[in-house]
């Protein structure tokens, strides 16, 4: 479960990276820059979750 949610993070900083590339050269790579940044918060979130979830079952 740990290796998921490091997955997802790591998913989630690459979307980032993507949505501020996009931003800087005004072009569309695949999707606009804010579509990029909405995904990478999806991930960022889903990840939080994950992680809270791997912390309720162990408890």
């Amino acid at each position: 479960m740990k290796k998921c949610v490091l997955v997802v993070l790591l998913a989630g900083v690459v979307a980032l990276l993507l949505g501020i590339i996009t931003q800087l050269t005004g072009g569309a790579i695949i999707i606009s820059a804010a579509a990029w940044n909405e995904f990478a918060q999806t991930l960022v979130l889903m990840a939080i979750g994950l992680g809270v979830l791997e912390y309720l079952n162990k408890k």
